[in-house]
């Protein structure tokens, strides 16, 4: 099968990489032989992380992938790629308002043009407060073939958005997986075997965070928040003197915000000896290792939680999305349904003003892992190969 895939890529976090890693993944069960043509925004950086992970790529699929890039934002690229393949798919991450979602659109009704299958594959949906970029979302599911969406917040979401649009929704065609990304933990997981750490050993604590971006709300919330993570990291550093921790970027680049430039800053600010960033790039299979065998870990970034909770299960979570509606939660409701948790978790769009942050860990067995039935999850992620096989 000859696959073209659209999205993020050039911007890709390693969160991305690990949605990639997972397709790679789920067409190898599927379909078996494949070649991908991979759209761009900035080849030049995706050319850089598809040779930091191909080793791991081999290792998933037993081969070498055979991966074409084009630059996605070039017209003409992206519909020769379109016309050499079989199916188009948009590999992962949000349907959100920012202006490449045209290009999705664009590339959808070019392929259906075609007679190209399209697909949605394992998309969230939202945030999207702008009218112009919630029917571009519409329009495109209207073009798949098939939509596999990443959480059942999503296809909720998604059922309004028809509804306010005004087009005739098809519950049938909509269907609710899992974030693509699972696939890969699982399938590093595999290789890797159990975590190195032992629960009793003082070793360190992976924390994820991110300067707080302004169009994941509708308020002004960027100086709070990040004071709140400022005043947070300086907390847990003085609670857990005895442990090193360690600032881990989940993006390296500067589009899109290099996480590296906040963390930077925070640890300068807070001048603690026991507080260091990862400067050095890590590929998606170091970042796993580290999250994996960390003593504790905490997430803000999206993937970094799912990453956490499936590789580790001691994990706190810092939720910068809308609350009860954004990513983070929509993960947690769909694996956990609140339970584990509800005192591990915290919204940061509900401060209202400095310092509202507690550490919240206190009172919490950290020795404590988020257990989760793996069959069940498996079987979720099945709804891939399942739609790709009908598709192939």
């Amino acid at each position: 099968m000859r696959v073209c895939i659209i999205g993020w890529y050039g911007t890709e976090t390693i969160g991305d990489r690990g949605i990639l890693a997972g397709i790679f993944s789920l067409l190898h069960q599927s379909v078996g032989n494949f070649s991908v043509q991979l759209g761009s925004l900035y080849p030049y950086f995706t050319e850089r992380t598809l040779h930091e992970d191909a080793s791991f790529y081999k290792n998933i699929c037993g081969k070498e992938i055979e991966i074409k890039l084009f630059d996605s934002r070039e017209s003409k690229q992206l519909e020769t790629a379109i016309s050499e393949s079989d199916l188009v798919i948009v590999g992962g991450g949000p349907l959100m308002h920012i202006n490449a979602m045209f290009m999705l659109e664009y590339a959808f009704k070019r392929a259906k043009k075609l007679g190209k299958k399209t697909m949605l594959f394992g998309c969230g949906v939202g945030p999207l407060h702008k009218s112009r970029h919630q029917k571009a979302t519409v329009s495109i599911a209207e073009q798949s073939d098939c939509i596999v969406l990443r959480d059942t917040a999503s296809k909720s979401f998604l059922q309004e958005l028809y509804k306010a649009h005004g087009s005739k929704w098809n519950d049938a065609k909509v269907q609710v997986s899992l974030d693509p990304s699972m696939q890969c933990l699982f399938d590093f997981q595999r290789h890797a075997g159990s975590p190195q750490a032992d629960f009793a050993s003082p070793e360190y604590i992976a924390v994820n965070m991110r300067a707080f971006p302004d169009e994941y709300s509708k308020s002004n919330k960027r100086k709070i928040i990040n004071d709140n993570l400022r005043d947070f990291l300086l907390k847990l550093s003085e609670n857990f003197a005895y442990k090193k921790i360690r600032l881990i970027p989940m993006h390296y680049f500067h589009i899109g915000n290099d996480d590296r430039d906040f963390l930077n800053t925070l640890a300068l600010q807070l001048n603690k000896q026991n507080i260091e960033v990862q400067n050095i790039n890590l590929s998606l299979e170091q970042t796993m290792e580290v999250f994996q065998n960390a003593w504790l870990n905490i997430g803000m970034r999206f993937h970094s939680v799912v990453f956490q909770t499936i590789l580790n299960g001691r994990n706190f979570i810092l939720d910068y999305t809308e609350p009860q509606k954004g990513k983070i939660s929509g993960f947690l409701n769909d694996m956990d349904g609140n339970s584990f948790y509800k005192e591990r978790y915290f919204n940061l769009q509900t401060l209202s003003n400095s310092q509202d942050v507690q550490l919240g860990l206190d009172n919490i067995d950290l020795s404590q892992k988020f257990s989760f039935d793996i069959d069940s999850v498996k079987k979720k992620l099945e709804v891939y190969t399942t739609t790709l096989k009908s598709l192939a």
